[in-house]
């Protein structure tokens, strides 16, 4: 849901790749189990979790990222305006993957980890 839209973002702005990413630095299960295990967790468990939704149009999907809701639109509001709508139609190119009917299929994966103290 949010990844190309980051991958775009950091190609526009390789300085600020680093941050751009940082939502997704703990995409890996054994990383984010040592983290849990350093940090003097045991009974760790790391879930994986998918959840779907439908956005109504591409329009819905860009609305909280012009208005700056989040940190990577953040990032993307620094863009001059040429640069913005260049990533806009970029964004928009690569979800029509995700349509259908006008609307985009969209889900998001994340790591749900636990552990007891």
């Amino acid at each position: 849901m949010w990844g190309i839209l980051a991958d775009v973002v950091g190609r526009f702005l390789p300085e600020r790749r680093s941050i751009v990413q940082l939502s997704f630095s703990l995409a890996d299960p054994a990383r984010l189990e040592d983290l849990f295990s350093r940090a003097g967790f045991h009974d760790i468990r790391i879930e994986k979790q998918k959840r779907e939704g439908v956005i109504d149009s591409f329009d819905e999907y860009w609305e909280p990222i012009e208005a700056g809701t989040g940190s990577v639109p953040q990032i993307y509001l620094m863009l001059p305006e040429a640069e913005r709508n260049a990533v806009r139609e970029e964004v928009k190119t690569r979800l029509a993957e995700y349509e259908s009917g006008g609307r985009l299929h969209m889900s998001v994966e994340m790591l749900i980890g636990s552990g007891c103290a």
